[in-house]
């Protein structure tokens, strides 16, 4: 079973202010999903529409998740019953 990351960049060092992307890699670094939203979405809430685009384009055989500490509260119950992961 292939694992991913979730990497986000920071706001402030964004080339495009006021954006914010989401990005979602396997573990050979090769791009699984992308999500760009508003730099004051909070991780947490765009990571919910992340998964679903990376689940949606392919990422059924995905059985474990590691991402940063942006990505903590009520999403990691989230994801287990959604996607059981």
């Amino acid at each position: 079973m292939p694992h991913v990351t979730a990497y986000k960049r920071f706001a402030a060092g964004e080339k495009v202010p006021g954006r914010k992307p989401h990005i979602v890699v396997d573990t050979v670094g090769l791009l699984v999903a992308v999500l760009a939203t508003p730099a004051s979405t909070q991780d947490r809430v765009a990571a919910r529409s992340l998964l679903r685009r990376m689940r949606e384009t392919g990422g059924e055989r995905v059985s474990l998740v590691w991402a940063d500490g942006g990505y903590t509260g009520p999403l990691l119950d989230w994801a287990r019953t959604t996607f059981a992961w």
